[in-house]
């Protein structure tokens, strides 16, 4: 149990040793990676969207590996080194183009929503139909106009002027209608046949020719070679002069004319998203197939761009054209593109971590562990668990053997203290404020502890009330074991150590000067020696190893005595009630029952400390001066859960009035307040719990002589009128004999000397003690005058050097610190 117990201690040390460096480290990444949370946070406002704070556990740890990987990539070039450093960010990266497709589909809809509820599908179509009349008459008026200037008559001057003026329009009409009635479709329509006739124009006149009569020339011109040109000026339409808008109205009026289609039509007037996107979808498929080494345009951009276009009348409505404005759009959209986004922001790591360049290796260790943050959390967490739940294993193991938990107590005796031992250490030096004190205090009697200053009175006090933690021995109240050694084990065996080094120094000694005087001897004294030495390091170590038990045993049992207390004022507050609850109905039961539950709750806070108070010497110093006398007195009410404010001030005044204050007072401050009344207020303090034990260290030192009578007089009224039992500590032997039934004398740690107060008085033993009884001044001038003083010198009186000295019972209830010669010597005193 004890190795179990031991790497509990371990585990909880290195559990908050973790704690402590995640905590450091959380700390490093808010102020070090912030640059790179708060450029992420911006890609997210951006797009509309808040990243939540939970992502930022991991993002310190991609962001710091990200860090440590441009660490060693410093000699790579700028893309290579992003090329390096963005795959940590795929986490947030996925999200974002995610987000990205989102809104870009919700764009979308959004833009045939708003051109289907704007698109009037008949006034397109008129509209088209219109612009695309008064384009083919302007390419007719071009054609003709270009015929009109080749076409060179043979007639004067003048004549020359009135043939140019008239023009070929006619002609040309003429010759096309029976043209076209000849060959039908073959011909073209007419725009088609002057464009035809343009080209070969062009080519007649390129190559040297001279058109006189355009009469002439048309009836010569060749069928063949018109079909020939008629085709590649249709192909070249098709390429260059390609109408976007030509084929939207195509498709509505083909949706409007065609039978089976005529509902969908219906939806084109009516404005429906989904028909428009037909035509959409059609487009992009030929610009996909026509552009397909390079299209690589945005989903959004591509419908935007189409519908703005199809709107604008200076567009000619080619795709080369559509295609031109998609990727100037691109390159406006590039800026904001995720893939550039993420790109600047493996940027913002890598410059963060060229910043700390200078640093060397730290730099990236530090970040390893900044990166793991969490784990060391976690590890933290876990450690202090398994420290936790090995603990209360250890625990549960030891209460079982432990079936008591305290010592059969007799009925009369209250607090019993057995070889208490308060030790106090400054590196290896050990202060022994108390050594080896035992004595018990019964029921209802006024113990007196009296002492020079510094002989571990006040030491003794706090320890029993557990302000200080013993280093050895053990303090029972009502029969249960309140103390705990636990805490003072260190320096226990510090001094235990001390003392064995002083051992071994002195038998080392002894060897060396025996080997001097007989060198003959030398190697059997030496091996005796270490015989010796050895023995004495066993002894020890078995010595340590029980007082290891002991402490342990002390710290379960101390812990299993609380709630063994509790549960024994819960049994006793259900066990009233029950008694009570068979006499009360009504509003009266319903009060009880209010009562009760509250007693209950205040026993489950309950501690079996708060039966032992303490009544402290200084009434300044012990007092808090920013509170008020009430909150002053309510504090332990409600550090043991009392919450019924009527409650704690029918308390606060009742033990007011008790202490010879009024109701008034309980809304003053301490400095409004004599030094007597400040006293009365600790005593307030102390009894508003109705403790069983008072612990009164010097509560009347710093009074008036005449005020130490009162709260003398005052302590005795309540031990009678509540029942209490007080260890009253002072150093006035005349305050104390008469306060006092017994007293025990304490000097240098030790407890010389205990017995009732008209023995001690009557038959005093002890040097020490007759020294104390000497220097008791007498309100008499010839007593004092012939008093003597008696010295106490120990070095002198005792003689301890082989027989230590003990505490021993000389007759019945008197006991005193002597050994076996000085006993003997006591009892001739007594005449026993």
């Amino acid at each position: 149990m004890k190795r179990l117990y031991k790497t509990s201690k371990i585990l909880r040390v290195l559990g908050w040793v973790l704690i402590g460096i995640a905590a450091a480290l959380t700390l490093y990444n808010l102020a070090s990676d912030t640059d790179g949370w708060n450029g992420l946070k911006k890609i997210y406002t951006s797009l509309g969207k808040e990243i939540s704070a939970v992502e930022r556990v991991p993002f310190d740890h991609q962001y710091f590996d990200a860090m440590r990987s441009a660490a060693s990539t410093m000699d790579e070039t700028e893309e290579e080194r992003i090329a390096d450093v963005r795959p940590y960010f795929s986490r947030w990266e996925k999200q974002i183009d995610k987000i990205w497709k989102q809104r870009e589909a919700e764009a979308v809809e959004n833009l045939y929503q708003e051109k289907a509820a704007s698109l009037s599908a008949e006034e397109y179509i008129a509209y088209f139909e219109q612009l695309d009349s008064s384009e083919e008459q302007r390419d007719i008026k071009q054609a003709i106009e270009y015929i009109d200037s080749v076409v060179k008559p043979a007639a004067a001057k003048k004549a020359i002027a009135k043939a140019q003026a008239a023009s070929a329009q006619g002609k040309l009409e003429s010759f096309y209608a029976t043209f076209s009635e000849e060959h039908g479709e073959e011909a073209g329509d007419y725009l088609q046949f002057l464009e035809t006739l343009v080209a070969m124009l062009k080519e007649d006149i390129g190559g040297g020719a001279s058109v006189k009569d355009i009469t002439q020339y048309l009836s010569a011109m060749d069928y063949a070679r018109y079909q020939t040109v008629l085709a590649a000026v249709i192909e070249q339409e098709r390429q260059s002069n390609e109408d976007i808008r030509d084929e939207l109205v195509a498709y509505l009026q083909g949706y409007k004319e065609t039978e089976s289609s005529r509902i969908e039509y219906t939806k084109f007037v009516s404005g429906d998203p989904a028909a428009l996107k037909l035509f959409a979808q059609s487009v992009k498929e030929r610009l996909t197939v026509q552009y397909a080494d390079e299209y690589n345009i945005n989903d959004f951009l591509f419908h935007d761009t189409l519908w703005k276009l199809v709107s604008d009348d200076e567009y000619d409505g080619s795709l080369t054209s559509f295609m031109k404005e998609l990727r100037a759009q691109q390159l406006e959209y590039d800026k904001r593109n995720l893939d550039v986004q993420m790109t600047q922001y493996s940027r913002i790591a890598i410059e963060d971590s060229d910043k700390s360049s200078y640093v060397g290796i730290i730099a990236p260790i530090l970040w390893f562990l900044a990166a793991r943050v969490v784990l060391w959390w976690i590890l933290g967490i876990l450690l202090l668990v398994a420290a936790v739940l090995i603990s209360k294993l250890v625990e549960s193991t030891m209460m079982k053997r432990l079936d008591h938990a305290g010592i059969e107590e007799e009925d009369d005796v209250l607090l019993r203290v057995e070889h208490l031992k308060q030790y106090f250490r400054s590196g290896n030096y050990i202060n022994k404020a108390v050594d080896d004190v035992s004595f018990y205090i019964k029921k209802g009697e006024v113990f007196g502890l009296v002492g020079e200053s510094g002989c571990g009175k006040t030491t003794t006090g706090r320890t029993i009330i557990n302000l200080y933690d013993p280093t050895e021995g053990d303090v029972y109240f009502q029969g249960l074991r309140i103390s705990s050694t636990l805490n003072g084990l260190p320096t226990l065996k510090r001094s235990v150590k001390n003392e064995f080094e002083a051992l071994v120094r002195a038998k080392k000694a002894e060897t060396d000067i025996a080997k001097q005087k007989d060198p003959a001897q030398a190697d059997r004294l030496e091996a005796e020696y270490k015989r010796w030495l050895k023995d004495e390091k066993a002894q020890l170590k078995k010595r340590i190893s029980d007082m290891e038990d002991r402490a342990l045993e002390s710290y379960i049992e101390k812990r299993k005595c609380v709630s063994k207390y509790r549960d024994k004022r819960k049994a006793e507050i259900t066990a009233a009630y029950e008694q009570e609850a068979k006499t009360l109905s009504g509003e009266a039961g319903a009060a009880r029952l209010v009562r009760y539950k509250e007693d209950l709750k205040v026993a489950s806070k309950d501690n079996i400390m708060t039966k032992m108070q303490m009544i402290f010497q200084d009434p300044i110093a012990s007092i808090n001066p920013r509170m008020t006398v009430r909150e002053i007195i309510a504090e332990g009410l409600k550090i043991r859960g009392v919450t019924d404010e009527k409650y704690i001030d029918e308390k606060v005044f009742e033990v007011l009035e008790m202490v010879g204050l009024v109701r008034e007072h309980a809304s003053r401050y301490p400095h409004e307040f004599s030094g007597g009344q400040r006293q009365r207020i600790g005593i307030a303090r102390a009894i508003v719990l109705e403790p069983d034990l008072i612990i009164a260290d010097e509560p009347i030192s710093a009074l008036d002589v005449s005020i130490q009578a009162q709260v003398i007089n005052l302590l005795n009224e309540l031990r009678h009128k509540m029942g209490l039992t007080i260890m009253f500590i002072a150093h006035n032997l005349s305050v104390v004999k008469y306060f006092s039934d017994r007293i025990g004398v304490m000097y240098y740690g030790h407890l010389v000397e205990l017995t009732t107060s008209e023995e001690l008085f009557a038959h005093p033993l002890h040097p020490y003690t007759k020294s104390l009884l000497s220097a008791i001044p007498y309100p008499d001038p010839y007593h004092e005058k012939y008093r003597k003083r008696i010295t106490y010198d120990p070095m002198k009186a005792h003689d301890y050097s082989v027989d230590k000295p003990t505490l021993r019972e000389i007759k019945p209830g008197h006991f005193i610190l002597c050994n076996d010669s000085e006993l003997e010597a006591y009892k001739k005193e007594l005449g026993i």
